[in-house]
């Protein structure tokens, strides 16, 4: 019997792989060879060193999930005319892969991830036209290929009116570049990512914006305030206390938060670092979860959030309202969580934890938002005694 088991797992054209991360875990995927042609699905599942009962109820919890979407896939694969028997854009030899080739395919893999916002890859791709770039063979993009990109941002791109791009843009389509190399790589695309050839005097660099926060004064006001949109004004005060990126926020589902006795805990797979993050959730932020209702485990929690655009338009007339003059985005509510953190003692470790940094210092930039504020304080102190 065992041995029929084996074989027919052998003939599946979808089979469940496993891939070794940097932090211990291994990352859950779907391999589908069909028709000659092999194809990926990373489906957002983790396996965690098993280290206790709660690690152990946690991967087969994962791998039944994963199981379940296996044998959904492979229903679809069964309805599907032999043309379209694919999860996603089928491999290209590495030799005839082109990088706008590669550019499409990455797009595919981002959206299978959760990526929301792809439009800076297509952003790069037009570059690379505006190069006459677009047709040059990936395995043939070298250092050489890096630095005309980078030149070429700086000084031979021109916007739809003319302008060259900022320094803030050229930062980003650089970052964008960088990960699909970085991507190219692990598919075993190509052997190292060329763009680390680059010094940092040839990268493009950032000036580090300003981290925009509200203190505890101004989220009180903000609690006090009516919002339009109560289900914008409960997500962001929920993201306050939890420091979740809107993207995040949006895909959260309710089988994503536990209670285990009186403590409950929300984890997730990051959309920015594909990390996962345990969030211990304490009554403020369970204080702004909308009422449940019988929603299975599968429910989105804040389902009905409008778009981007309507979104910042409800929130900005929402913090007017309440006083506030900072230049306030969704994003504010991650910087507001650190702060907070920061300021009522928490250490640096901690927060980078909960933030899902990979780097402390990422983290090392509220340290020094609060430091500010500590110096801010003694000098209108000092300025009792003038």
């Amino acid at each position: 019997m065992a041995g029929n088991r084996n074989k027919d797992t052998q003939k599946s054209p979808i089979k469940i792989r496993f891939k070794a991360m940097k932090n211990g875990y291994q990352s859950i995927y779907l391999d589908c060879y069909h028709d000659g042609r092999r194809s990926y699905e990373y489906l957002k599942l983790y396996l965690v060193p098993e280290t206790d009962d709660k690690a152990v109820r946690q991967n087969a919890a994962a791998m039944r999930k994963a199981e379940a979407t296996l044998k959904e896939r492979l229903r679809e694969l069964k309805k599907l005319p032999s043309s379209n028997k694919r999860l996603v854009q089928e491999s290209v030899p590495q030799t005839d892969l082109t990088l706008s080739e590669w550019l499409a395919r990455f797009k595919e893999i981002q959206r299978s991830r959760g990526v929301k916002c792809l439009c800076a890859i297509d952003q790069l791709c037009n570059i690379f036209i505006g190069m006459g770039n677009s047709d040059v063979k990936l395995k043939a993009v070298d250092k050489d290929f890096c630095l005309s990109f980078m030149e070429y941002l700086k000084t031979g791109y021109r916007t739809a009116d003319g302008r060259l791009l900022k320094s803030k843009t050229i930062f980003n389509r650089q970052c964008t570049l960088i990960t699909a190399l970085n991507v190219a790589v692990r598919e075993g695309l190509i052997p190292f990512n060329p763009m680390d050839k680059l010094s940092r005097h040839e990268r493009a660099k950032t000036n580090r914006g300003k981290r925009e926060y509200l203190t505890i004064d101004e989220v009180k006001a903000l609690i006090a305030t009516p919002c339009r949109r109560e289900d914008i004004k409960s997500s962001y005060l929920f993201a306050c206390n939890c420091g979740l990126r809107l993207g995040d926020v949006r895909k959260l589902k309710w089988g994503d938060i536990t209670k285990d006795g009186d403590k409950w805990m929300l984890s997730v797979v990051m959309n920015k670092s594909e990390k996962p993050v345990h969030i211990p959730l304490g009554v403020q932020a369970r204080r702004w979860l909308p009422k449940r209702k019988g929603a299975d485990a599968g429910s989105l929690v804040f389902e009905s959030l409008p778009n981007d655009t309507n979104l910042t338009v409800h929130l900005k007339a929402w913090t007017a309202k309440a006083g506030i003059t900072k230049a306030v985005t969704y994003h504010t509510s991650r910087h507001t969580f650190a702060t907070m953190l920061l300021a009522l003692g928490a250490d640096l470790y901690t927060v980078s934890k909960l933030l899902g940094h990979s780097k402390i210092k990422n983290t090392q930039v509220y340290a020094e938002i609060i430091s500010r504020r500590k110096d801010e304080a003694v000098n209108l102190a000092d300025k009792i005694f003038d």
